[in-house]
């Protein structure tokens, strides 16, 4: 048996859709227009409309990966889109990014970077690249003070 809504072959239907199609529509979820190729479209709540089966998401990325089985590096391919195009709801980056500082990731990153920070006069860290500015100019101002 497959899914009416979706087409997928299921062993268990609940109300005669399967899993995914069933938690979709049960949680107020409906079917819009497809978008045009090369436009990224929302709904009213500001989620992502699927170019494929028009259904909406927070995060589209996750939908195509689990029912589409494309990247969204080939979905963006695929229906034109800029490889930079935002595939979730418009709020998400702010919200994992307020979530992100709440639960202290700033500091831990600074903490992490500590070793990895090349120190002024270690010139044997950097691999064969060029001296950063500053220290170029740290060595100007020392010069003309002499």
């Amino acid at each position: 048996m497959n899914c009416p809504q979706c087409g997928k072959p299921i062993n268990r239907h609940y109300r005669g859709l399967c899993q995914s199609c069933y938690k979709y529509f049960k949680g107020g979820g409906k079917i819009h227009d497809i978008p045009a190729a090369g436009t990224i479209a929302y709904d009213d709540q500001g989620k992502v409309i699927c170019h494929i089966c028009g259904k909406s998401f927070v995060r589209l990325g996750s939908h195509v990966k689990e029912n589409h089985d494309l990247t969204i590096a080939e979905y963006k391919e695929k229906f034109g889109l800029c490889h930079s195009a935002r595939t979730t709801e418009k709020t998400y980056s702010e919200t994992m990014r307020q979530h992100a500082k709440n639960n202290g990731m700033n500091q831990q990153l600074l903490e992490s970077g500590k070793a990895t920070q090349i120190q002024k006069g270690e010139t044997d860290k950097r691999k064969g690249k060029k001296a950063r500015l500053q220290e170029l100019l740290d060595k100007r101002k020392r010069k003309f003070k002499k």
